[in-house]
């Protein structure tokens, strides 16, 4: 198993300390995803993955690279032939797109039109 947490981890780090405050664009993304944290959190920790093993299932051998198209800055992505795995770099979420489906995915790989089901805390490093 690849240690995809680490380069999430070390990416999220730059973005938070040194990205956010230099940009007043990632300020603004920085403060909508810090809100729906706020908003969510509570119901994503009722789903807590490990970001390892959530890429080794659905888009295994790939690297993570920052998503510059819809979301900004925000997203740390890992995409395959069919899933992207999409991680917030401040609120620390996952969700799973399947693009054949062109839905969000449970972790089982169900489409599902739910949010509320299609969120994923990632765990800290501690409690993987």
């Amino acid at each position: 198993m690849s240690d995809y947490k680490q380069a999430y981890s070390d990416i999220s780090k730059d973005y938070i300390e040194n990205i956010v405050p230099s940009n007043p664009i990632d300020q603004a993304r920085y403060d909508r995803s810090k809100a729906r944290e706020a908003l969510y959190n509570e119901n994503w920790m009722k789903q807590k993955v490990n970001l390892n093993e959530i890429v080794d299932k659905f888009v295994p051998f790939l690297e993570g690279f920052v998503s510059e198209r819809s979301e900004g800055g925000v997203k740390y992505n890992f995409e395959g032939e069919r899933y992207i795995v999409k991680c917030d770099k401040v609120a620390g979420y996952l969700r799973i797109y399947d693009k054949t489906a062109k839905s969000y995915c449970l972790l089982d790989g169900t489409p599902s039109k739910d949010n509320l089901l299609t969120h994923f805390k990632i765990k800290r490093r501690e409690e993987m």
